[in-house]
C-alpha cells in the first residue's frame, strides 16, 4: 500500500484495544496518520504510537477553539474544519475507522472530500450503541464506504437487517499472533483454567466464578488464573473471599504481557462467560482472547453469546454453554480437567483453526483487500 492511511478511533492506548495499534503501525507502516476522538489524559495511555495524531480532546482544549465555541461556533464544526485540514495537511487517499458509532458522524465530511473509507464494527457499535432510535438511520450512511467490515456473521447480519447491502458488510474476524510451536504443556495442564478480559459486564466475571466455585468443590486440584482490571473487579474479589477460593483463584488484575504470555503457556483450558449486558446491551463482536487462547492450543470454554460459537465449536474446538448457565459451564470445566486426551484434541483443533483463520498477516490481507481492492 502506497497512499497515505488515516486511522479514525475513540481513543489510543486503551489495553483492550491493541488491535488498533496494530493496524496503525502496520498495515501501512510510516503512511498512517491517526485521528483520536478523545485525549491522552482522558482516556489514559497503556501504549502509544509514532504516527502523527490529531487529538480531537486536545484540540478542543485550545484557547482559539474554547473562545470560538463561546461566540457560538458549533464545536462540530471546529472539529470539521480541523479534521480536514489535518487529512490533507498529510495527503491522506483512505480512512480507515474503528466502531461505526464513532465514524458515522464524520461520514459527511468523508464524502464531500471525495475520500474512500473502510468502517469496522467490533461490538459494543453493533450492539449497545443501536439502543440510540437514531442510530440505525445514521449507520445507513454507510452506503457510501468501500466496505463495512464486523468480526462475526452474527454481526454481519445484524448490520444487513438495518438496511446495509448485503455486498457491503463482510465479516473480518481479527487476527492475532500464531506461536511458532504449540506450547509443550504439563499433563495436569487441564485443570488449570485461564480468563483474560476486562472486568465489565459483558464479560460475565461473577457468572464464570460461580460457575467455576462449583466445579472446585468437585475437583479440588482445579485453579483459575484471571487476568483483567475493570469496574467489576472489586465484586470479583470479594465473590472469591466470600467463597473461600483464594487458595484456587489469582485475580491479576491489568497484568504485565509477560504474565499473560507465561499463563497462555502454563493453563491448559480457556474459560469465558460472555453475556449481553443486562443494562446497556453491550455484546461481544468475536473476542480477541479466546481467538488467543486458540492459537495457543487451548480448548476454550464459552457461551452461545454473538460471534463466539463461530469460533468455539461445541465438541470440536472447546465446549459450549447458554448465557447464565453456570451449573452447565461447570459441567464442561470438569469434563476438560478429568480428560487429558479431550482437552489435548480439542486444543489441537482450536489452534489449527486459528492458524487457517485468525492470523494476523491473515488480518492484515483482508484488510488491505477492502481499503486497496488489491489481494495481497
Amino acid at each position: 500500500m502506497t497512499d497515505c492511511l488515516a486511522v479514525f478511533t475513540a481513543q489510543i492506548g486503551a489495553p483492550s484495544e491493541t488491535f488498533i495499534r496494530r493496524h496503525v503501525e502496520d498495515l501501512a507502516p510510516g503512511r498512517t496518520v491517526v485521528v483520536s476522538s478523545r485525549s491522552f489524559s482522558v482516556s489514559g495511555s497503556f501504549w502509544r504510537i509514532q504516527s502523527p495524531v490529531l487529538d480531537l480532546g486536545q484540540h478542543s482544549l485550545r484557547l482559539t477553539v474554547r473562545l470560538a465555541a463561546r461566540l457560538g461556533v458549533a464545536r462540530e464544526g471546529l472539529h470539521e474544519r480541523a479534521v480536514s485540514a489535518f487529512l490533507r495537511r498529510h495527503k491522506v487517499k483512505v480512512v480507515l475507522g474503528e466502531y461505526l458509532d464513532e465514524l458515522v458522524g464524520f461520514v459527511p465530511l468523508l464524502d464531500r472530500m471525495g475520500l474512500p473509507y473502510v468502517v469496522q464494527g467490533h461490538g459494543i457499535d453493533v450492539s449497545a450503541a443501536l439502543r440510540d432510535p437514531t442510530m440505525a438511520a445514521r449507520y445507513r450512511q454507510f452506503n457510501s464506504a468501500r466496505a463495512v467490515l464486523t468480526r462475526s456473521e452474527h454481526q454481519r447480519q445484524r448490520l444487513i437487517g438495518l438496511g446495509l447491502p448485503p455486498s457491503l458488510v463482510h465479516v473480518n474476524p481479527g487476527g492475532v499472533d500464531i506461536p511458532v510451536d504449540a506450547p509443550s504443556r504439563l499433563a495436569s495442564a487441564s485443570k488449570r483454567f485461564l480468563a483474560i478480559g476486562r472486568m465489565v459486564p459483558k464479560k460475565g466475571p461473577v457468572f464464570l466464578l460461580e460457575a467455576f466455585r462449583l466445579a472446585a468443590a468437585r475437583d479440588p486440584a482445579t485453579t483459575l488464573d484471571v487476568i483483567g482490571d475493570g469496574p467489576l473487579l472489586p465484586a470479583a474479589r470479594q465473590f472469591v473471599d466470600a467463597c473461600g477460593l483464594r487458595a484456587r483463584v489469582q485475580l491479576h488484575g491489568a497484568a504485565a504481557e509477560s504474565v499473560k504470555d507465561r499463563l497462555l503457556r502454563e493453563c491448559g483450558v480457556f474459560v469465558q462467560h460472555s453475556i449481553v449486558d443486562p443494562a446497556t446491551g453491550d455484546e461481544e463482536g468475536l473476542p480477541a482472547a479466546v481467538q488467543e487462547a486458540m492459537a495457543h492450543g487451548m480448548p476454550v470454554v464459552s457461551t452461545r453469546h454473538a460471534g463466539i460459537p463461530e469460533a468455539v465449536e461445541d465438541e470440536r474446538t472447546g465446549l459450549l454453554v447458554d448465557e447464565g448457565d453456570c451449573p452447565s459451564m461447570s459441567e464442561a470445566m470438569i469434563r476438560l480437567a478429568g480428560d487429558e486426551d479431550m482437552a489435548r484434541r480439542l486444543g489441537a483443533a482450536a489452534r489449527a483453526k486459528a492458524a487457517r483463520e485468525y492470523s494476523w498477516p491473515a488480518e492484515r490481507a483482508r484488510l488491505l483487500f477492502h481499503v486497496t481492492g488489491v489481494r495481497a
